[in-house]
């Protein structure tokens, strides 16, 4: 009912109409009680409610307005207009007003009132629902984040939980709180200390609880104590917190720490933790064992400073580097690093440093938080690796300027790695052969290499010295190769094939040359025997002749053929000996100033026999002006004679051979040409060569033993010159050109005059030994010597030719150097050793015609060096110079 008269429900204007009506239904009902009631009811009792029902209904506005007309009725319609009671009406008018105006601020007082209730009757209501929710809500949290609520009563003894009690212990609130004494579960062991934080010890304690299935639980109390007015306390609240799995995980982790402290310590790894703060101070913590390795006490305070004191002062900068890289909020933060430290006995040792900071991203720049890193020595390993860089820079440097080629070749054949002197086999840099395969590289010789790189890469198969022949490079050049292989394994695993390749090219050319070249000693020796049986045919037929013949013509001619055919001999004989000092640098040249012209007559001279049996034209034609050379004239001679003999033997009687001369600068061109047969083009690069014959040996009688032209190209070029030979093929004649040098200024003087022969008398009166073990060539000497009138001794060994000179005293010896029992060298010492002996001219007989066999003669006292056969012109003239023999030169 109250709700239906709340006038803060109703608009205003119904308000003021309903206190309008309420006004005129009281002055209708007084209207009608006045006609019919006397004395008349007054103002008070009717007016006086309708203004209370305005105020009741409308509150004070209403209720005013009610009263404000209730007046004007009045005065208007009823009590004012009778005069008699007049002043009695406007008092029960005022009195009226007064008790309608009290009436009209009841009821507004009472309305005022019953809404102030109503309000806090509402918010009561709301406050209450608010604390159910949030308590509901609140036991919802504890119970989803595992605490238990407890309220313990000191002074009933009696708790009271709430939240995640059967989840963490398996008993309800209601049974722990009821029916079970909260420490007969607490473990015996932490009983002591959850009680005294129950007598007022520290709020904040770990115990363990035993769970209903008979494990035990560790939890985290926290409390606070409640005081009464006295400062007793009554009450504790607080929660308990399960943590027994963050201790089983600590306790993990620290067992896990504890492993790999001792695995760190065990690998001798320190651990370094760099912390920077705020205020830009850096600590340092360090494990014991990155200390040790520092060199650096466990009490001392680590510093920037004293670290860097410690490294080496040629790895400071890239220590100093380094940090700064690792700080760096622009890089990863990563540090790698190895360096020397100096420890305090001076001894040196390599650290190896790995770490990785942490960076403050929250702020701008990233500012570093932490390093985190590892240290380790690396001295040994630092040795190992010097010890083994060594090695392998040997091993490389053997492997890769090696002689021979050398390369490993992968299973899918593939180059892995190829050193310089296969590279330059295969014409292809090293780099660029790896990854390439063996058919890429030298397609043209993979038929060859596929199978034997098979029977290793496949099977696994050593294979050496191979031979194998072909042209890598396609050039049309033939080469030739021994290839071994060697597989490569890994344990059970093959990796591929190391390769050897030695180049047999060069080899293969010399065996083709020694073999060129025994056929050439082979023809040289077959023609050498045909050579020295050609004059011992004439001169046994000579010496038939002479037998028979008897101071006759025929007799003189035998001689005469004997004389041709020795000396044919004896000239093969000297020119094998010149090849032979030329090819060893003994042969001397005697220079001095001669002319050319007489070097081509001396030359023409020797070969004139040929030239004249074989009817050829022979012209010269030399410069006007004499060209002078700085020459040995018997040599060149000797040069020439060979050229103008050779054109004369191969050029068919009638020919011609012509001989030019051009000078050119400083040399002179001489050109020996002729009309003969010619020489063939494959015939011309080894027509200079030792034993080279341009035919077949018995296809021409004139054949020599092939060491002419040798002999001629040595002289020229001892003196300085070159000697070619040219040919349009057989046929077609020949042409051998000389080059020589001029005579310089200082050399090129005026010829001196040659000594013609000088002709000495027959030597005669002279006592001679002649000692030598070959009898007939002691014999006939001594004979010849006597036919000149001379007393000879003959004997055929060293003691004896000691004992007959001791006997006999000659004025001339004639000794053979390879003499029984004692050489020559030996007797011509004893001689010169004797009183007499310093007059005795020595004249050395042997076969060994070297210089060096002439000094050593000279130097054992011999006055002559004879080389057998000895031409007894020479042999006459050396006994006929003088009028003793010890003034004999």
């Amino acid at each position: 009912m109250a709700r239906l008269i709340d006038h803060a429900r109703c608009s205003k204007p119904r308000r003021y109409l309903v206190a309008a009506g309420v006004t005129a239904l009281a002055a209708g009902l007084r209207l009608f009680l006045a006609v019919t009631l006397e004395p008349r009811p007054p103002i008070l009792l009717l007016f006086t409610g309708a203004a209370g029902v305005s105020a009741w209904f409308g509150g004070l506005g209403p209720a005013l307005l009610t009263i404000a007309l209730s007046s004007v009725l009045d005065v208007c319609f009823f009590d004012l207009a009778d005069p008699v009671h007049q002043w009695t009406d406007l008092v029960d008018l005022g009195i009226f007003a007064l008790v309608a105006l009290a009436v009209a601020w009841l009821c507004e007082s009472l309305h005022t009132a019953r809404r102030l209730a109503e309000d806090r009757a509402r918010e009561l209501a709301l406050v209450s629902a608010g604390e159910r929710a949030w308590k509901d809500r609140y036991e919802a949290a504890v119970r989803a984040s595992g605490h238990i609520l407890y309220d313990f009563d000191r002074s009933s003894g009696r708790a009271m939980f709430s939240g995640a009690c059967l989840p963490i212990l398996g008993y309800s609130a209601q049974e722990l709180g009821e029916r079970i004494d909260w420490s007969a579960l607490v473990h015996p062991d932490d009983l002591p200390r959850y009680l005294a934080s129950r007598e007022g010890g520290s709020l904040a304690v770990e115990y363990r609880v035993r769970h209903r299935d008979g494990r035990y639980v560790t939890l985290h109390d926290v409390g606070e104590q409640v005081h009464d007015a006295g400062g007793q306390v009554v009450r504790v609240v607080g929660f308990l917190k399960d943590v027994t799995a963050q201790r089983q995980a600590e306790a993990l982790v620290r067992a896990s720490e504890e492993r790999l402290r001792l695995a760190v310590e065990a690998t001798g790894l320190g651990v370094t933790a760099t912390v920077f703060a705020r205020d830009g101070s850096v600590r340092f913590e360090w494990t014991r064992e990155a200390r040790r390795l520092f060199d650096v006490a466990d009490d001392v305070e680590l510093t920037l400073a004293d670290l860097l004191a410690r490294v080496h002062s040629d790895d400071l900068p890239a220590a100093r580097a380094a940090v700064q890289a690792a700080l760096d909020p622009d890089g990863d933060g990563s540090d790698n690093l190895e360096f020397r430290i100096v420890r305090r006995d001076g001894s040196v040792r390599w650290l190896g440093c790995q770490g990785r900071t942490v960076f403050d991203n929250s702020v701008q720049p990233p500012r570093p938080l932490r390093n985190i890193g590892i240290l380790r020595d690396v001295t040994e390993r630092k040795a190992t690796a010097a010890q083994l860089a060594e090695s392998f820079a040997l091993i490389d440097a053997l492997v890769m300027k090696a002689p021979i080629g050398m390369a490993f070749i992968d299973r899918e054949y593939r180059y892995v790695r190829v050193n310089d002197k296969l590279a330059e086999f295969n014409g292809l840099p090293p780099a660029g052969h790896i990854g390439l395969t063996v058919a890429e590289v030298v397609p043209t010789l993979w038929p060859m290499l596929e199978p034997f790189l098979r029977d290793g890469l496949r099977d696994g198969l050593e294979r050496v010295n191979i031979e194998m022949e072909g042209d890598p490079r396609g050039s049309g050049s033939l080469r030739h190769w021994l290839l071994s292989q060697y597989p490569i394994r890994v344990g059970d695993r093959l990796l591929g094939v190391g390769i050897t390749v030695i180049e047999t090219t060069a080899q293969k050319r010399i065996e083709a040359s020694l073999r060129e070249a025994d056929q050439r000693k082979d023809t040289f020796i077959a023609t050498l025997a045909h050579e020295l049986r050609n004059p011992l045919a004439p001169i046994r037929n000579a010496l038939a002749l002479l037998a028979v013949a008897r101071d006759s013509p025929e007799r003189s001619a035998g001689v005469a053929v004997i004389g041709r055919q020795v000396e044919q001999m004896a000239h093969l004989l000297e020119d094998l000996l010149d090849v032979s000092r030329i090819t060893r640098g003994r042969l001397t040249l005697r220079r001095e100033p001669i002319t050319l012209a007489s070097v081509m007559a001396r030359a023409a001279e020797t070969a004139e026999p040929w030239i004249h049996s074989r009817r050829h034209r022979f012209d010269v034609d030399l410069p006007a002006t004499p060209v002078i050379l700085d020459a040995d004239p018997m040599r060149l001679a000797q040069v020439f004679s060979n050229l103008f003999t050779n054109a004369a033997k191969y050029t068919e009687p009638g020919g011609a051979i012509r001989v030019s001369a051009v000078v050119l600068d400083e040399r002179v061109r001489i050109c020996v040409a002729d009309t003969g047969v010619g020489i063939a083009a494959e015939h011309l690069p080894r027509l200079f060569e030792m034993f080279s014959q341009v035919g077949p040996t018995q296809s021409r009688s004139e054949g020599g033993l092939g060491i002419g032209l040798a002999l001629a190209r040595g002289l020229v070029e001892m003196h300085g010159g070159q000697i070619s030979a040219h040919s349009e093929g057989l046929g077609h004649g020949s042409e051998f050109i000389v080059d020589l040098p001029l005579a310089v200024a200082d050399t090129a003087t005026r010829p001196r005059a040659r000594p013609g022969p000088v002709l000495a008398a027959r030597p005669s009166g002279w006592r001679i030994v002649v000692a030598d073990d070959n009898v007939d060539n002691a014999d006939t000497l001594a004979m010849l010597l006597e036919a000149f009138g001379n007393e000879v001794h003959t004997v055929y060994d060293g003691e004896a030719a000691i004992r007959a000179c001791a006997e006999f005293r000659p004025d001339v010896v004639f000794l053979d150097i390879g003499m029984p029992k004692l050489d020559g060298y030996d007797v011509c010492r004893w001689i010169r050793q004797q009183p007499w002996g310093a007059r005795t001219m020595l004249i050395a007989q042997t076969g060994w015609g070297q210089d060096e066999d002439r000094r050593r003669a000279e130097a054992a006292g011999f006055d002559h060096h004879l080389t057998k056969p000895a031409d007894p012109d020479r042999l006459i003239a050396l006994l006929s110079r003088s009028a003793d023999p010890r003034s004999a030169a």
